[in-house]
């Protein structure tokens, strides 16, 4: 299980880290992620193979080449940045059915 909080409501969870990069487009990917852990209380980081890339159109707005990004562990397990992160979001997630699974690996991490 791979978790992430986005710049949105709630928790968003995916089967993979390559899951999450094929569901969340580079330009959300670098605006919007604000944590992602694994089910082992990993923390992840975006690394870019290549950047996204603007330019003007027609000098009247922006357009935006998507770069390509994959996600790298940040470091040891953090049991307690996973606890908080799941408390402090535990109402809403992504999909829906996923709460339980969320619910569980929070009582599963108050024990570590």
């Amino acid at each position: 299980m791979f978790i992430i909080l986005l710049d949105e409501p709630g928790l968003f969870v995916f089967p993979s880290p390559a899951d999450a990069v094929r569901a969340i487009e580079p330009p959300d990917a670098e605006a919007e992620i604000r944590a992602a852990f694994d089910d082992a209380a990993v923390p992840y980081r975006v690394v870019w193979t290549r950047p996204n890339q603007y330019s003007r159109a027609l000098g009247i707005g922006w357009t935006v080449n998507f770069g390509e990004y994959h996600f790298v562990p940040a470091g040891p397990p953090d049991p307690a940045a996973l606890v908080s992160l799941l408390e402090e979001h535990p109402n809403i997630t992504n999909p829906p059915e996923a709460k339980a699974a969320l619910a569980s690996l929070l009582a599963r991490m108050r024990t570590v």
